[in-house]
């Protein structure tokens, strides 16, 4: 119960909930490098409908077009602005213009590239962090070799953005509460800032270290064979999923070279 409320993770049924965790990695990164490598937006706009399709699958599609459009729409904006009006483009062909305001081609097509690129990424991972329960991903990525403590620096860099928002949260309530003002002009909000971050710090090392000796009292640095609380299969077909995946970015550098 800890890790689901520090953690974006939702629990389901579906597909990819039961799927290992590791196949689940493997193939967020295999698609990631595969957009990036090919430089055609066909490539990254079809893999993005099928993640929002599986999104839908998964039934985790309301927190994760939550937080993709509050990263993306302002990303596509700053994007367009940069890419489409301010650059100067290579090929001066309109797209559209508005009063003063010039949209170039080239700059729209590639401002659109590196959008869809940039949305894939977000979606993939999204989509593993709200389908991978953190237990399973940690005893899935020991179980294939990963040393215990980067094993646990991989659950613990997916839990510190949500616990220290959490933390964040609760900081500002309790300062609010004793009188400071957050919603004021803006020079007010500027100094509240030292009253909201040296709390944050101080109780964020102070949760590092208890939770390093709760580590340490748990047998954490113990050497020999360990066991399992979780069971996480890992089937013939996700194997040759993974291996496929990585068929798929070699293929996808080929290409590129080729082309």
């Amino acid at each position: 119960m800890a890790d689901q409320d520090m953690t974006i993770y939702q629990p389901g049924e579906s597909i990819l909930h039961k799927m290992n965790p590791v196949t689940e990695v493997v193939l967020a990164t295999a698609l990631s490098l595969v957009v990036f490598i090919l430089n055609d937006y066909r490539v990254p706009l079809a893999l993005a409908l099928v993640m929002l399709a599986l999104l839908f699958v998964a039934r985790v599609h309301r927190l994760v077009l939550k937080l993709y459009v509050a990263v993306a729409v302002p990303f596509a904006f700053f994007l367009l602005l940069i890419q489409g009006i301010l650059l100067t483009p290579t090929d001066p062909t309109p797209l559209l213009t508005v009063g003063p305001v010039t949209v170039w081609q080239s700059g729209f097509e590639q401002a659109r590239l590196i959008f869809l690129r940039i949305s894939v990424l977000i979606l993939a991972f999204l989509l593993f962090a709200t389908t991978a329960q953190p237990q399973r991903l940690r005893v899935a990525l020991m179980e294939k070799g990963v040393p215990s403590k980067l094993a646990y620096v991989f659950i613990a860099s997916l839990q510190i953005i949500p616990e220290i928002r959490n933390r964040a949260t609760a900081i500002t309530e309790a300062q609010q509460a004793r009188g400071l003002d957050t919603e004021a002009d803006v020079r007010t909000r500027l100094s509240s800032i030292v009253a909201l971050l040296a709390p944050l710090l101080i109780s964020t090392l102070i949760v590092a270290n208890t939770r390093a000796l709760a580590l340490n009292a748990r047998g954490f640095q113990a050497t020999g064979e360990r066991t399992y609380l979780y069971d996480v299969p890992d089937p013939t077909g996700e194997r040759v999923l993974r291996y496929l995946s990585g068929v798929a970015v070699l293929g996808a550098i080929a290409w590129r070279v080729i082309a």
